[in-house]
């Protein structure tokens, strides 16, 4: 199953063009944590001010499993990384996601 997930974010992630948040600045200065806000509230359509620590796929009815694909492979493209199966099956918050981006940045940039 978590083979599957991959190779549709793989697929979808060479079908996609790099698309530019809403919130994100154009100079690319805006922070991690407001770029995965963006993407967030543009994949499940909602006020970026609503994503908080406690947003996540219990307390979004619109965080369905191709919605949770759909906002993985649009992190992907924007921070240029991919993301693990393990990581993938974990990432359903909001603070989790910031933890995965952030360790797979660390890692990629040692």
């Amino acid at each position: 199953m978590f083979r599957k997930i991959q190779t549709v974010i793989s697929k979808a992630k060479k079908a996609h063009t790099h698309e530019a948040e809403a919130a994100a600045n154009a100079d690319g200065s805006a922070s991690l944590e407001m770029r995965i806000k963006a993407i967030m509230a543009n994949v499940f359509k909602m006020d970026i001010n609503e994503i908080n620590e406690k947003t996540s796929a219990d307390t979004l009815d619109q965080w369905t499993s191709l919605e949770h694909v759909d906002f993985l492979v649009k992190l992907q493209q924007e921070f240029e990384i991919e993301f693990s199966d393990s990581q993938i099956v974990e990432m359903l918050s909001y603070l989790a996601v910031v933890e995965n981006v952030k360790a797979v940045l660390a890692a990629k940039s040692a």
